[in-house]
This record gives structure tokens, C-alpha cells and sequence, in this order.
């Protein structure tokens, strides 16, 4: 996603939040009823009975502290049209925007709202589990502004904007959910910290994950995934000291775009085929520092891509990215370069990679502050590694088998 897209993405979330916070309205039924009704108040632990079909504006409305909600297998069911006044929140599925603490709800379908789970206001120990949320006009699950949250085992399907909202909040678990088919993002992330991102299984979406507006300590991890038309993983808008690592990334348009953020670890992932799959106008990139400074990259597999496996360079960024280590990856590209760092580009420190069998040079580096040590680049189809004038050569480079009988230039082999 460009910086621009997602600027304008965050901008309307935020929106979203200030119209749901500026008024809170609920039905007066209470959940002792015996049969409960679309766009009843809920005070106190309840187990759904039947389900709710066709509620033409909240389906639930969360209204204390401390219980749960069991949706029992059952279904709450929207009407597939919001046509909410102004300034006054509406068409939710579960909704709890005056903050209640300690809620929780699991087990059962919500669809067809303009949000299907709504939580915001300053809440603490959310749990939300369980749920399928699909067909939702805008978000499927939109919690902002929490403490100690957990969203787990949910399944999100068909959201027309984004699967999950996650903004403004700390110390929280979103793990082994499945998002599926959402308009722009899986899973939006802005200004979180302190918080990990697991196990989650995103397919056929615009996007993966996106993490941005100073969004810092949060480990995304052992995630797969796959066919995302635009980028798997996008860290933007000030992201930093964030932690990327062990996902397995298959056949999006680009793999892990890294934009003008800062001191972020990515390490340890498996990206391949990205390219081949997705919008026309992607680069089939495995990873891209674009303006980006500070990071490092260790230890991951990026193979099979249409586009160079690695960049560091200014792209979409005003500046070009600086201080970056580039270590112990194994790559390669089809088409491209295995790694290719960009003129403009200052102290990249190019180590212990292997860069084999690519369709252009196995390293390419235009920018002459990096330094090269220890790098294997064999059976490129042009040079093993092609580095400017003034690179410095750090020793114990190797190249042989490549198309061009040079094997390298500026740097020993």
C-alpha cells in the first residue's frame, strides 16, 4: 500500500472512531428478558436462544462491566443497509462504545452490519473469541482505544473494508484468527505497542497486515499469508523497534514493505512468489526498505519472486534509507535482482547472504557506503555481484558460475 493509501486509510478510521465516541444510545430492554430483540441492552451474563434476523440498525448493545456473551451457535443478523443519522453510531453488530470493562463475547455468526463487533471508549480485558463475522458493509471487528485485549479464533470473511481494526491500544493478543476477502486490509493496525500478532491466517485479501502511525514493540509472527493482491506486510507512518518474524508469505503482490520506519527486526521469514499474483502495478518485491533506517534483516528465505528479493533504496519515500544490515539471508528472483541496493542508499552493511540463481545479478549495489562481507553469489544469469566504485570490500565474497565471466565487479570474489 502506498504511503498516500494509507494516510487516507488511517484518516478514515479515525473518523469512524470520533462520529461512534460523539454519541452512545441504547435500547432499554434488558437481558433478563426471556426472549432478547434486535438492539437490546445487555447487563448481565446471557446465553443467545435463537437467533436475531434482519435488525435494522444494533444488534447487541453491550451496557456493564465484567459479563459474557454467548452466542450460543446462534446468528445476528443485519439488514445489509446503514443508513445511520449523523453523529449517532448505529448498525453494529455487538456493540460496546461506553467503554465497558472486563467483556466477553464468543461462539456464534454476526453479519450483514456496517460493523460487526464494535468495542471503544477506554476499555480493559476485552475478550472476543469464536466468532464469524462476514458481510460486514464496513469492518468486521473494530476495537479501539483498549488495554489488555485479546482477539482470537474468529473468522472474517467478505468485509467490505477492512477484516480487523486494531488502533490506539497496548498490550494485546490477536492470534489464530482467519481473515478472508477484505475490501482493503486483513488487519489494520494503527498506534499500537506492546502487542503480538500470531498464528493468523490472512488469504484473498487487498492487504495483509498493516502496521503504521507509530505502532512500536509489536511482534507479528508465524502468520501465513497468501494471494493478497497489494503488500502481505506493510509497516509505515513512524512504525518502530517492531518485530517480524517466522511467517510464511506465499504468492502476494509484494511481500514486506518497510517505509519510512525505523529500528524494526525482520527475521526469519519465508517469502516466496510474490509478483505473479495480485495488482498489475505491484513490483513483485520480496522485501523493500524505502526510506527506511535502522532495521535489520536476518536470517529470511525470499525465493521465486518476480522482483528483486531484497531492496534498500528510496522508492515512494522522500530519503533514501540509511544504516541498515542485511544478513544472512538466502535469496534469489526470477526476473530481478536477489539484492539490490539502491544509489542514494548510506552504510548498508551487506553480510553472510546467499544470493543464487536469479535472473539478473545475485547483489547489486549502486550505492558506494555499503559495505560487502562474506557473501555467496553463484549461477546468476548476469554477475554474481555488480557493486559500484568506492563499495567497501569486507572480505570473503564469492562468486563463480554466473553468465557474465567477470563474477564480480569493485569487490573481491
Amino acid at each position: 500500500m502506498s504511503e498516500a493509501g494509507k494516510r487516507a486509510l488511517s484518516a478514515a478510521i479515525v473518523l469512524g472512531v470520533v462520529v461512534a465516541g460523539t454519541a452512545f444510545s441504547a435500547a432499554s430492554a434488558q437481558a433478563a428478558k426471556a426472549t432478547l430483540r434486535c438492539g437490546d441492552t445487555i447487563t448481565t451474563d446471557t446465553t443467545l436462544r435463537a437467533d436475531l434476523v434482519n435488525c435494522p440498525g444494533n444488534g447487541l448493545v453491550i451496557g456493564a462491566d465484567n459479563i459474557t456473551v454467548d452466542l450460543n451457535g446462534h446468528t445476528i443478523d443485519g439488514d445489509n443497509a446503514a443508513e445511520c443519522p449523523d453523529d449517532v453510531p448505529c448498525d453494529v453488530g455487538i456493540s460496546n462504545l461506553a467503554g465497558h470493562d472486563g467483556v466477553t463475547v464468543s461462539g456464534g455468526v454476526i453479519r450483514q452490519f456496517d460493523t460487526g463487533v464494535f468495542f471503544a471508549g477506554g476499555l480493559a480485558h476485552t475478550r472476543l473469541r469464536q466468532l464469524t463475522v462476514r458481510n460486514s458493509l464496513g469492518v468486521g471487528i473494530f476495537v479501539v482505544d483498549s488495554t489488555d485485549t485479546v482477539i482470537e479464533k474468529n473468522r472474517l470473511s467478505g468485509n467490505g473494508f477492512v477484516g480487523m481494526v486494531f488502533g490506539d491500544s497496548q498490550n494485546a493478543r490477536l492470534a489464530g484468527n482467519s481473515v478472508s476477502g477484505s475490501g482493503a486490509s486483513a488487519m489494520f493496525l494503527f498506534g499500537v505497542h506492546d502487542s503480538t500478532v500470531e498464528k493468523n491466517t490472512l488469504d484473498h485479501n487487498n492487504h495483509g497486515i498493516v502496521a503504521v502511525a507509530g505502532s512500536s514493540g509489536v511482534t507479528i509472527r508465524r502468520n501465513a499469508i497468501s494471494h493478497s493482491n497489494g503488500s502481505a506486510i506493510d509497516l509505515g507512518e513512524n512504525a518502530t523497534a517492531n518485530r517480524v518474524e517466522h511467517n510464511h508469505l506465499a504468492d502476494n503482490g509484494d511481500g514486506i514493505i518497510l517505509e519510512e520506519v525505523a529500528g524494526n527486526l525482520i527475521s526469519d521469514n519465508l517469502v516466496t512468489g510474490t509478483g505473479f499474483f495480485g495488482f498489475p502495478d505491484t513490483g513483485g518485491f520480496g522485501i523493500i526498505l524505502d526510506g527506511a533506517d535502522r532495521n535489520t534483516l536476518d536470517r529470511n528465505t525470499v525465493t521465486g519472486g518476480r522482483g528483486p528479493a531484497i531492496l534498500v533504496l528510496a522508492l515512494d519515500a522522500p530519503t533514501a534509507a540509511a544504516g541498515n544490515i542485511v544478513s544472512r539471508n538466502i535469496v534469489n528472483s526470477r526476473q530481478g535482482d536477489g539484492i539490490y541496493i539502491g544509489n542514494g542508499a548510506t552504510a548498508t552493511v551487506v553480510e553472510r547472504n546467499t544470493a543464487n540463481r536469479s535472473g539478473n545479478d545475485g547483489i547489486h549495489v549502486d550505492a558506494p557506503t555499503t559495505k560487502l562481507t562474506r557473501n555467496i553469489a553463484d549461477h546468476n544469469h548476469n554477475l554474481g555481484i555488480e557493486a559500484v566504485l568506492g563499495v567497501t570490500d569486507g572480505g570473503g565474497n564469492h562468486a563463480s558460475h554466473n553468465g557474465n565471466p567477470a563474477q564480480c565487479t569493485n569487490v573481491a570474489c
